[in-house]
């Protein structure tokens, strides 16, 4: 199970280009190409956004500058507050 941030604005995202990492001499896919993860948009902080991205076995925070160049945003969630 994952747990996501209370805080911010929940979306999807879609990876446009895979995010591999490299620990001793075994590789492994952070995030995948064309594979669609959960996501929240942080409020600003320096006047500046920042994104959580929630993979399978990772977790990376970045900055909207770093986001854009890896994620695309294809759909906001609907949260039940208020309700």
């Amino acid at each position: 199970m994952i747990i996501i941030a209370n805080s911010g604005k929940r979306c999807l995202c879609r990876c446009i280009k895979s995010m591999n990492i490299i620990i001793g001499k075994e590789e492994n896919t952070l995030f995948e190409k064309g594979a669609i993860y959960d996501c929240v948009i942080k409020g600003e902080i320096n006047e500046q956004l920042y994104y959580k991205v929630y993979g399978d076995e990772f977790t990376l925070s970045c900055t909207e500058k770093e986001f854009h160049q890896n994620f695309l945003i294809i759909k906001h969630k609907k949260t039940n507050e208020g309700k």
